[in-house]
């Protein structure tokens, strides 16, 4: 398997060893976990758009009746 060395700060290093020991994993375990959550595109919390979208609660945030015009919106940029 793979290795990869990391040199972080002293606070960085015993965040990760705290957040992982919090996690019940090692050290090794919790960040490698990290990495492939990140490449899964797992970055928000499961769940989150179940219950935080739509949860507003304004009776001033109203979706507008008008139809916008997109022949106003600018050119898009080109990558």
């Amino acid at each position: 398997m793979p290795q990869l060395s990391l040199y972080l700060n002293d606070a960085a290093m015993d965040g990760l060893r705290a957040s992982a020991r919090e996690a019940n994993r090692s050290l090794s375990r919790y960040v490698a976990d990290l990495v492939v959550s990140k490449q899964e595109g797992r970055g928000w919390p499961e769940g989150y758009w179940e219950d935080v979208y739509g949860a507003l609660s304004d009776d001033s945030f109203v979706v507008s009746a008008d139809t916008l015009d997109a022949s106003l919106d600018g050119p898009l940029p080109q990558f």
